[in-house]
């Protein structure tokens, strides 16, 4: 019965990952916020018999710097079929903590993630199949790329096993 109302939505790939306990992929404020430094490697593929299948490869450290700071790096490669992207993220966060230890943690944290991200669409292989060769949406069979600044913003509160976070995503307008 849920099954015949329910509706779903594919995500981001690079977002999904948060859900194994990597928060940082999503709300820059979560850099350094852990009792630990963590370092996380992700590969993924799909269909493994089909030309240009959609993979993704993330790589993403964040630790503490100091009592109140943490510092963090996201770097990711993600291709699917004749489009890609690959970019990279620095964060540095900041940690207000109304508790003294790190079990019971009662701490609110800012945080911001600059970074740079280049996108790439392949068009060479489209001339051979494409129904007309002279179609102005083709730009000649070549490679666009198009390279983009951008910023995260946001602000995470803990609260022993209570969390609320407010990101914003690409908070710099791009084309």
């Amino acid at each position: 019965l849920i099954s015949q109302f329910s509706f779903s939505q594919e995500g981001i790939a690079v977002y999904s990952d948060y859900l194994s306990d990597n928060y940082y992929l999503i709300h820059p404020s979560m850099a350094g916020a852990a009792n630990c430094a963590k370092v996380r490697l992700t590969a993924r593929q799909q269909w493994f018999d089909q030309d240009e299948a959609p993979m993704l490869q993330t790589l993403s450290f964040n630790g503490a710097v100091g009592e109140r700071s943490g510092m963090g790096v996201i770097a990711f490669n993600d291709r699917n079929g004749y489009h890609s992207q690959t970019g990279a993220k620095l964060t540095y966060a900041h940690h207000l903590r109304f508790s003294r230890s790190d079990y019971d943690l009662n701490q609110l944290s800012f945080g911001i993630s600059a970074g740079i991200i280049q996108s790439r669409l392949d068009e060479s292989s489209f001339l051979d199949s494409w129904p007309d060769p002279n179609d102005p949406i083709i730009h000649g069979g070549v490679e666009q790329k198009y390279s983009y600044f951008n910023v995260d913003i946001g602000a995470s509160y803990h609260y022993l096993d209570f969390y609320a976070h407010f990101t914003v995503k690409n908070a710099i307008e791009s084309e």
